[in-house]
């Protein structure tokens, strides 16, 4: 997204002319207040410098990303009605915090363009034409989705502020509203594309986030030793996006002339160390052409790939993804129809073979 820039214009000669000081001041003292404005305008330029450094010299209405962050509770206004609103939302209460639309996708930086935290330099277009198909049996299980994060849930639609203390709306174990409609939504499209998927419904947050990690990786090592052949894991989770201004995003993507949650793929690395098997440039290969295809025709399904330094326990099968799948601030339909785009696009990649 573009910032707004400050654009000053000298003004045309004719007009300067015309342009004088008058006053009682004496030329000593017009001396003394012009060396004041001088001063006043030095500071002001230092402190717009080091605002625009502290941003990192980027626009300053970029977003940053916190999913770990605590999230308030979602106030439907008064004139929503069956997650619709009926009239124009009227103007927020106080304290409240709005949600505002954003394309996240940033498809003009080109189709490789991802978040690194790693100092790798992988050969993309190489990945981009990498095989990442696979034979389908239709007989067995090919495809395993999980949720680390089983209980991160969405916003009613319609919804555009949130407001009061942090609560039981940051998670919800409503399968209707959490990750888990959203799951159910991908691994039905699979399965109806002739891919044998399983999908776990396993709570794995149940205890707290903290661990979750272990508990679900204990599942996917259990699937993987009762179905070896299980090629490809999906750790289906839903992302949280504050903008600078303290806003909540919702992500705002389009395919055609239909709105959808936009999707982050999150890829691992042994950065940290962790030993993969078959290497997680595979995973990062799978991720680049999921992207590509999603944002295919001018459509802004997908955002850039966030690659990391951990592993998200991806080291555990031939492929594995952690997909983000709308904000918290998205509506679970919003989710499921990009779920449905994701299925679409990796029945073609696994099928491709």
């Amino acid at each position: 997204m573009k910032g707004r820039n400050l654009i000053l214009e000298a003004l045309p000669d004719s007009t300067a002319e015309k342009i004088h000081l008058e006053g009682a001041f004496d030329r000593k003292k017009r001396g003394f207040a012009a060396f004041l404005i001088c001063c006043a305008l030095l500071v002001a330029a230092f402190a717009v410098t080091a605002l625009w450094q502290k941003n990192g010299g980027q626009d300053w209405f970029g977003a940053e990303n916190t999913e770990d962050a605590p999230r308030p509770p979602v106030v439907q206004p008064d004139n929503m009605q069956d997650g619709t609103l009926s009239e124009p939302s009227p103007s927020l209460p106080d304290g409240a915090i709005p949600i505002i639309p954003m394309d996240l996708s940033y498809i003009s930086y080109g189709k490789a363009y991802m978040n690194s935290e790693i100092d790798y330099s992988p050969d993309l277009d190489a990945l981009l034409a990498r095989e990442v198909g696979s034979f389908a049996d239709t007989s067995r299980p090919l495809v395993l989705i999980l949720h680390t994060h089983t209980s991160e849930s969405y916003l009613p639609q319609g919804s555009t502020y949130i407001e009061g203390a942090l609560g039981d709306l940051t998670y919800s174990r409503d399968a209707h509203s959490n990750v888990l409609a959203v799951g159910e939504a991908l691994a039905q499209t699979l399965n109806e594309k002739g891919i044998s998927t399983i999908h776990c419904r396993v709570i794995h947050d149940e205890k707290g986030l903290s661990g979750s990690y272990q508990r679900s990786e204990e599942t996917v090592r259990h699937y993987l030793e009762q179905y070896p052949t299980i090629e490809y894991v999906i750790d289906l989770h839903r992302d949280s996006v504050i903008a600078k201004d303290g806003s909540v995003v919702r992500s705002e993507g389009t395919y055609g002339e239909e709105s959808v949650a936009q999707v982050m793929a999150v890829v691992g690395s042994d950065r940290n160390g962790t030993s993969f098997e078959s290497g997680w440039e595979g995973n990062l290969a799978l991720a680049l052409q999921l992207r590509e295809g999603l944002n295919a025709n001018g459509n802004t399904v997908a955002r850039p790939i966030s690659l990391r330094r951990s592993s998200f326990n991806q080291e555990l099968a031939k492929y594995s993804l952690l997909l983000e799948i709308g904000t918290a601030a998205n509506s679970p339909e919003e989710a499921k129809r990009a779920a449905v785009l994701v299925g679409n696009v990796l029945a073609e990649l696994i099928q491709a073979r």
